[in-house]
């Protein structure tokens, strides 16, 4: 005997199917993620981090395992080691003229004209110029307009959960590996997985104390934050509550500025130096001699042009 199903019979049919596929895939992918994240969490745990907490944290919707960060990092590393020296020598120009143009220089005296008061006072309290940190947060972040696409906790967590190379190495374009570099390859990529997991430790530590959201605090593809761009660690050892509210936010142009300011200061930073021991400064905070030239560069033009047009 042939089962006849009506019409209407058959449309509940196949809704109910449909529901249960989605169960299954959304528990496999739940799983799959689980597994993914558990040596990750269990890490924080042991390291003295509450386990409700981070569970918690590791359950936003914002949070998903993609071994795609690691992957795309050890792309330019692998790069940059095949690199012949002629283009790495062409590679280090004297400074990145884009942030020397009339466009860019315009908006940042515009905004040190703007803010002129809070960064003199600044300037008084660490000897940090208004230029020096006008031209840091061009750099960093379009004075404050660029801020990164994605949390920074789930860059740091992904990159964090995959130290073993092979886990992506198809993904790599690089299968002619010599015996020589695959040890090279999973040295570098368990040290940046570690160096992640010290990041990501810090998030976690500056948020609570800081009451922020891990989750949603939007970041650079490594994990910097803020307008000012401070790794964790560096939030950590050097941020300030420049507006003394309690609390630090770097995403608050007082707390940024102010945070700018000592980090410089502390790694030595006097008015007085010469060109070539600022530079030294301005390299530690961010590890690239042509950056530390483009903000030394920036800051001039933008104090010629305060000179030129007299004070504020």
């Amino acid at each position: 005997m042939t089962l006849k199903l009506k019409k209407p019979m058959i449309i509940f049919v196949l809704c109910f199917l449909f529901m249960i596929c989605g169960v299954v895939c959304s528990l496999a992918s739940s799983s799959a993620d689980y597994d993914a994240w558990a040596p990750l969490k269990d890490r924080l745990v042991n390291d003295g981090f509450n386990r409700e907490y981070i569970d918690t944290v590791f359950s936003a919707g914002t949070i998903k395992y993609d071994s795609g960060m690691m992957t795309r990092k050890m792309k330019v590393l692998l790069h940059r080691r095949f690199e012949p020296s002629a283009k790495k020598i062409a590679r280090e120009k004297e400074y990145d003229d884009r942030y020397v143009g009339p466009i860019l220089l315009a908006g940042a005296y515009s905004y040190l004209r703007e803010n002129f008061e809070v960064l003199v006072k600044i300037d008084k309290k660490y000897g940090v110029s208004p230029s020096v940190l006008v031209a840091l947060l061009l750099v960093e972040t379009k004075l404050g307009h660029t801020l990164g696409n994605s949390p920074a906790f789930s860059n740091l967590a992904n990159m964090a959960a995959s130290p073993d190379p092979m886990k992506f190495f198809d993904e790599l374009g690089h299968s002619d590996l010599g015996p020589e570099d695959m040890v090279w390859l999973k040295k570098r990529t368990k040290q940046k997985a570690d160096w992640a997991y010290k990041e990501l430790s810090a998030l976690l530590k500056f948020s609570s104390t800081n009451s922020l959201n891990p989750s949603e605090i939007p970041g650079s593809p490594y994990g910097a934050f803020g307008i000012c761009q401070f790794m964790p660690t560096t939030a950590i050892s050097y941020a300030v509550d420049g507006d003394m509210d309690g609390r630090v936010d770097l995403f608050s142009k007082d707390d940024a500025l102010e945070s700018m300011a000592n980090f410089l200061k502390k790694h030595g930073w006097k008015s007085s130096l010469s060109k070539k021991k600022k530079l030294k400064v301005i390299y530690r905070y961010n590890h690239s001699m042509v950056y530390a030239r483009t903000i030394y560069e920036v800051a001039v033009q933008l104090d010629s042009i305060r000179s030129t047009f007299g004070p504020e």
